[in-house]
C-alpha cells in the first residue's frame, strides 16, 4: 500500500510540475510572479533547530530557484518596478520575477545577499522595522526555544498561559519535538501577538538560568549596517512588514492599526535606506480598515494568496508562492508548487 502511495504521489507531482512549467512557458500577456522567502540557512545551521520547516530555504535551493527561473526566460526584477511600469503602461515582459523575503532576517544577508548579488537578482526585503538593530526575535521561536529546551516542567506556574495551547503535549517533558511544538504555535495564533510576547517576557526569568532560551550565535533580525550594504547598487530595496509583527485581525483599534501600517512606513522614511512604499502583511491577515489604511499610505500591498499576478490584478491584493526547502526542494517540487495553485 505504501509503495502505491508513493507511485500516486510522484505521478501528481510530476503531472503538477508539467503543467505549472506549461503555464509559465507560454504565457504571454505580462504576468508577474513573486516568490516569497524567510529564513535562509545552510542545512547544517545550528538554528534550524529551533525553527518552523516551512520558514526556511537552504542557500543551495535559493540558487536553483534562481537558475532554474532564468532558464525558463523570465526576468527577474524589482517588485516596485514591475508596478511603476504596469502603471505607467510601459512595456512589459511576458514572465517577470520579484524575490521577496518577509520579517527582515540577519540570514539574508548572511547567506542570501551573496547570492543576490552574485546572480545579480534585484530583491525586496520586507522590515519589520522596530526589530532592527535589536537582538530580539519573533514570539513562534521564542516558543520553539522553551519547548525544546531539555528539561522544562510545563507545569511550572509561570507556563500556566502555555498550558490550554499544549492540547496532547501537556503531561510531555521538554524537549517536544520541532513538528510538535510546530503544532502548538498554531494553536497559540488564537491570541493576539502582544499578549503572547507578555507572556514570554514574563516567564522567561521565572524559569532556572540553564532552562533559558539560548540566544543566536549572532542578531538574529537585520542590522543597520547590512540594511545599507544591500542598499548599495539599488540590487535589495526595503519595503513594510508592520513595526512589531503584529497581525492586523488582532488589533483592537485604529490607533493601533495606524501604528503599525502609517508608523511602519515613517520608520523606513527615517531609516534613509532605499526604501520603497510596499506593505506586506503579517501572517495574510486582513482587515477592512487595515486595506483602508494600507490604500491610503502604501502604493501597494502583497498577501499570503498563492497565485501569479496578470495585469488585472489590483496592486493591493498580489498574490505571492511562499516557498521553503519542503515545497522546493529541487527544480521538480518548485514547479509542482507553482503548477498545484495555477489548477
Amino acid at each position: 500500500m505504501a509503495t502505491i502511495r508513493s507511485f500516486i504521489k510522484f505521478w501528481a507531482l510530476s503531472a503538477f510540475a508539467l503543467y505549472g512549467w506549461l503555464r509559465l512557458k507560454i504565457t504571454r500577456s505580462p504576468t508577474l510572479v513573486i516568490l516569497t522567502y524567510h529564513r535562509v540557512l545552510p542545512e547544517n545551521a545550528p538554528e534550524r533547530e529551533f525553527e518552523q520547516p516551512g520558514m526556511i530555504i537552504s542557500p543551495e535551493n535559493l540558487q536553483q530557484h534562481i537558475r532554474l527561473i532564468r532558464s525558463m526566460g523570465a526576468e527577474p526584477v524589482h517588485l516596485d518596478e514591475w508596478l511603476r511600469k504596469k502603471k505607467a503602461r510601459e512595456p512589459l515582459p511576458p514572465l517577470s520575477v520579484a524575490f521577496t523575503f518577509d520579517d527582515g532576517w540577519r540570514d539574508n544577508y548572511l547567506y542570501a545577499f551573496p547570492l543576490l548579488s552574485r546572480e545579480q537578482v534585484p530583491a525586496t526585503i520586507f522590515l519589520v522595522t522596530k526589530m532592527v538593530d535589536t537582538n530580539d526575535t519573533f514570539w513562534p521561536e521564542q516558543v520553539i526555544q522553551l519547548l525544546r529546551t531539555p528539561g522544562i516542567n510545563l507545569n511550572e506556574p509561570s507556563l500556566e498561559w502555555l498550558r490550554p495551547y499544549l492540547g496532547e503535549f501537556a503531561d510531555k517533558s521538554t524537549p517536544l519535538s520541532l513538528l510538535q511544538a510546530d503544532e502548538v504555535i498554531s494553536r497559540l495564533k488564537d491570541l493576539d501577538d502582544a499578549t503572547i510576547l507578555n507572556h514570554l517576557a514574563s516567564c522567561t526569568p521565572s524559569l532556572p538560568k540553564n532552562q533559558t532560551r539560548t540566544p543566536e550565535p549572532t542578531p538574529p533580525v537585520l542590522q543597520s549596517r547590512d540594511l545599507a550594504e544591500m542598499a548599495r547598487n539599488d540590487l535589495v530595496k526595503y519595503g513594510a512588514h508592520t513595526q512589531n509583527h503584529f497581525r492586523l485581525n488582532r488589533l483592537n483599534s485604529k490607533a493601533a492599526l495606524e501604528q503599525q501600517i502609517a508608523g511602519c512606513l515613517s520608520d523606513l522614511e527615517a531609516m534613509k535606506i532605499n526604501s520603497t512604499p510596499i506593505f506586506c502583511y503579517p501572517n495574510g491577515d486582513i482587515t477592512g480598515s487595515g486595506e483602508q489604511l494600507v490604500a491610503n499610505h502604501y502604493l501597494a500591498a502583497c498577501t499570503t494568496k498563492t497565485g501569479w499576478n496578470k495585469l488585472t490584478r489590483s496592486e493591493y491584493d498580489l498574490h505571492r508562492f511562499n516557498l521553503h526547502d519542503g515545497n522546493s526542494s529541487n527544480p521538480r517540487a518548485l514547479l509542482a508548487t507553482i503548477g498545484r495553485s495555477l489548477v
